[in-house]
């Protein structure tokens, strides 16, 4: 019953932390975008997934391994061996994580080039020792996680995030008036000293944790037992790696991505529309790297006679593109998502705990109302972001020039319909972890990015009138194909009756309405009142009104579902008289 107990209380301490951590992500990137404007911000981003891929295949899955291997040892009472499991991961984690710097320091400049802008190797450099502090601090959260005690976990990664924003911001602030690409760098340094600050304390408390430790090992009742350190690393690995290779995929995609995006839009930067690609743009670009060019030269000519600065020029743009999208954008679109995440950390141990029972009946009902609760709370958010992502883009980068407002609302409007199938792949993820069937996820990702992700961003990016939409088209495509792969894969093995109509249809009628009423609302009142936070406010609220309105008229919301909120009964008194 004691382990039970410490059982909840870790996993709700860790979901609580989970989402402090997501808020944090999300929201330190939109003050930074206005720091380092879509160029800083795109040179950013370059260094993000080939860090996190690196980081995986260091650190993912062994803070999952070292815990199941420490809680064994424990569990036993032979604190000796989980002593030594610890220590022993901690030197290969080292090990791992130094190597993974080594290779990220080494090949920055090769890996820059490929990416199509040389400059991303300076932020490259600065995120490499991030790698090593984090390997090593997987390790700590590892121990402590077999130990049941989450909270070293939980605060460690709060402090990362508090970190983060606090030093990333301050950083890019200050390094960003010797250029964007400098803000750029010390954004990533704040990134580098949060995990750096997070492994300080983490030490610090597994130090002064010492003497239990020791006291636990001496007044052992039981023999240690008698396995190599051969073995113990062996184990870790073996437990470690399908969580690593799963967790590659994602980054792995975003790598290759970027190798696609930033070179297919250099090559076509001079047929796109509303991109400041002219002679008098490209002067004053010149003008701040010291190059001064004739003014009655046309862009074929600087092409010629300045060939360093020309393809300065167009990677400047080609980057600005990319940040929009991955910078501006995607922050935006992660938001409702939380909603989603922290819906689905309800879901994997009630539909584990039916399955642990063999209640097929149940498993089925709550894989249904998952599904169903999934798509009621993150339709509204998806149609929401795409009918007001004018003024929401206004709003958050007031300091963007006029063609980088036009691109990045046009850019949200398409990304916003990441949040309609991204939550379900969130909702039938879990489900699936539940039933213990958590590599299908991994694998049908891994084919929608093999079949669908690349091939369409390799060939819409290409076209000029699509450009960054069409990698945006290419993510929404993939997200799509593993939503309906993975809804199928819940289907199968749980029998559960797909309600289309219940799930998917009366939901996004809804938030069709509201998204109507919302846009109306807006125009209205901005004609009127000319004052665009007012005018958005009140078309939130009106949207809000609405789609409760006819969620209650169709029937959308269901007394059962209520179970998965807290405080659920208590609505579904309020509102029994509405409610199936």
């Amino acid at each position: 019953k004691k382990n039970v107990t410490n059982f909840i209380n870790g996993a709700a301490i860790l979901s609580v932390a989970g989402i402090i951590v997501k808020i944090l992500g999300a929201i330190f990137r939109i003050p930074l975008t206005n720091i380092i404007g879509s160029e800083g911000m795109g040179i950013y981003q370059l260094a993000y997934p080939m860090y996190s891929f690196l980081l995986v295949i260091s650190s993912a899955g062994f803070p999952v391994a070292i815990s199941r291997l420490v809680a064994r040892a424990v569990n036993t009472g032979d604190y000796r061996l989980a002593n030594r499991t610890f220590c022993l991961s901690k030197v290969l984690m080292f090990a791992l994580g130094f190597a993974a710097m080594a290779i990220l320091a080494i090949f920055s400049g090769l890996i820059a080039q490929k990416q199509g802008n040389a400059d991303s190797k300076y932020v490259l450099l600065a995120i490499a020792p991030a790698i090593l502090f984090v390997s090593v601090l997987s390790a700590y959260r590892g121990y402590f996680q077999g130990m049941q005690n989450m909270i070293p976990t939980a605060v460690s990664q709060i402090i990362e995030q508090f970190i983060k924003l606090i030093a990333g911001l301050g950083f890019a602030l200050y390094f960003v008036r010797f250029g964007k690409l400098w803000g750029a760098v010390g954004a990533v340094a704040g990134v580098m000293l949060s995990e750096l600050v997070a492994l300080i304390y983490i030490v610090i408390l597994y130090n002064g944790k010492k003497k239990e430790i020791l006291s636990d090992i001496h007044s052992m009742q039981i023999q240690t037992a008698r396995i190599s350190s051969k073995q113990i690393i062996k184990d870790v690995v073996m437990i470690a790696l399908p969580v690593a290779i799963g967790s590659a995929i994602l980054p792995l995609v975003s790598m290759i991505d970027q190798l696609i995006v930033i070179n297919g839009l250099k090559d076509i930067i001079a047929d796109i529309d509303g991109l400041p690609f002219n002679v008098q743009s490209i002067i004053k670009y010149a003008e701040k790297n010291n190059v001064i060019i004739d003014s009655a030269m046309s862009m074929t000519q600087i092409a010629s006679e300045f060939p360093v600065i020309y393809e300065k020029f167009v990677t400047s743009l080609a980057t600005s593109l990319y940040g929009i999208m991955s910078g501006t954008c995607s922050p935006i679109t992660a938001l409702p998502l939380i909603f989603s995440t922290s819906l689905a950390i309800s879901i994997v141990p009630a539909v584990s705990q039916a399955h642990a029972k063999r209640n097929a009946a149940d498993v089925r009902r709550k894989s249904s109302t998952s599904l169903r609760l999934t798509t009621l709370i993150t339709f509204p958010c998806a149609i929401g972001l795409c009918v007001l992502a004018e003024p929401i883009i206004k709003i958050l980068y007031s300091n963007y020039s006029e063609w980088e407002m036009l691109i990045a609302i046009k850019c949200l409007r398409v990304m916003s319909m990441t949040v309609l199938a991204l939550p379900i792949i969130h909702a039938a993820t879990a489900i699936l972890q539940g039933l213990g069937k958590q590599n299908i996820p991994v694998i049908n990702l891994a084919l929608g990015a093999v079949l669908i992700k690349i091939p369409l961003t390799y060939f819409l990016t290409k076209i000029p009138s699509l450009n960054i939409i069409g990698a945006a088209i290419g993510t929404i495509a993939i997200f799509v194909f593993a939503a309906i792969l993975d809804v199928a894969s819940v289907k199968y093995f749980t029998g559960f009756r797909l309600e289309i109509m219940q799930t998917f249809v009366k939901p996004l009628i809804s938030s069709l309405i509201m998204g109507a009423v919302a846009l109306v609302t807006y125009i209205m009142l901005n004609k009127a009142l000319g004052h665009i936070i007012i005018s958005m406010g009140a078309a939130i609220i009106a949207g809000v009104i609405i789609y409760f309105a006819m969620a209650l008229i169709t029937h959308s919301i269901k007394k059962k579902d209520l179970e998965f909120i807290p405080k659920g009964e208590l609505i579904a008194a309020k509102l029994s008289r509405f409610l199936d």
